[in-house]
């Protein structure tokens, strides 16, 4: 089950652009994400205009547009891809919108802790950030946005079959959360962007949320459900990428001291972020009633989705390459 977050995160309002320079930069490149400005996510960013400003002696300047203005994920694809953004933070559903395959990092059951989800991404990375060049992106730097868990407000799901009846978000074009509640069955799923989860919940038409922990307390989810697993069913990942075009057209110096930023913030925020969420559901599960799921009901889950992962090898995404992250995995 992938699932989009975050990190699918964010919801309304203001576009921040540059306060206070000394002076203009030479070059300005125009990042957008889905991530609020006071958000863990938000701060990154804004380290990481800091840390550019001064490296390249404010010659370059990120503008970078906060909580989801430019819109969603395939709002912000499609407003790089007709040059009216240099690049983007997108979830692994928006990554999707440029490549496809991306999307084998979030098969369900399969990278479900970090030490795995390490271990696969450092494997197959190459292969996947050539599939984003060919598409005409460079990716920037792979985010993190936490183990994704099971919230249910008013009953607890240990098994496939309790979800039956029930409202379960899923994300709007991700093609493999369709698929695990249709295997189900007797399951009416809702089709959302993150901007409408928080009414929809509100509301009562979404009764199930699969999502980070940081990511929905931060988005005030949290705060309208009652039952959370203990188990994580994945890890949620992200990235950010740039137009390859926009890249290529900084001078040398300047192009090669953005990287190597982006590289030093990325390794540092990704131990962050764990971090946060890892304290999320801390704070969570002392609001929330926890769901400890037996070895039997977690067997019942495994026979759901193990012919699902078969199936998304069979033409969803390349058979090779989710052939290598299950053997990889070790969850063949």
């Amino acid at each position: 089950m992938c699932f989009r977050l975050l990190v699918a995160l964010g919801v309304v309002l203001a576009v921040v652009g540059a306060p206070g320079r000394a002076r203009a930069a030479e070059h300005t490149l125009r990042i957008a994400t889905l991530a609020p400005k006071n958000s863990s996510w938000g701060k990154v960013f804004r380290s990481w205009r800091k840390a550019v400003r001064k490296k390249s002696n404010d010659r370059l300047d990120l503008d970078i547009y906060y909580n989801a203005v430019q819109g969603g994920d395939d709002a912000m694809v499609a407003k790089m891809k007709s040059g009216q953004l240099d690049g983007a933070s997108l979830t692994a559903v928006g990554l999707s919108r440029i490549y496809r395959d991306v999307l084998v990092l979030q098969m369900p059951g399969v990278l479900d802790d970090w030490a795995l989800l390490d271990r696969v991404r450092d494997a197959v990375r190459e292969d996947l950030e050539r599939g984003f060049v060919s598409e005409g992106f460079t990716v920037l730097g792979w985010g993190d946005i936490g183990l994704v868990r099971q919230m249910s407000k008013g009953f607890a799901v240990r098994v496939p079959t309790d979800l039956r009846g029930k409202n379960p978000l899923v994300w709007r074009n991700e093609p493999i959360g369709p698929m695990v509640y249709g295997a189900i069955g007797g399951v009416v799923p809702v089709p959302l962007g993150p901007p409408e989860v928080l009414p929809a919940l509100r509301a009562g038409k979404v009764n199930v949320v699969s999502a980070p922990m940081l990511a929905a307390e931060q988005l005030q989810w949290t705060a309208n459900l009652d039952h959370v697993s203990s188990r994580a069913s994945v890890c949620a990942v992200g990235g950010t990428v740039i137009r390859t075009q926009a890249l290529d057209a900084l001078p040398a110096d300047l192009r090669e001291s953005f990287l190597e930023i982006q590289r030093t913030l990325g390794r540092k925020s990704t131990k962050r972020i764990r971090k946060l969420d890892a304290k999320a559901f801390t704070r969570v599960s002392k609001k929330m009633t926890v769901v400890e799921m037996t070895a039997a009901e977690t067997e019942e889950w495994r026979k759901i989705l193990k012919p699902i992962v078969q199936r998304l090898g069979s033409g969803t995404f390349d058979k090779a390459l989710v052939e290598r992250v299950l053997a990889l995995s070790g969850k063949t």
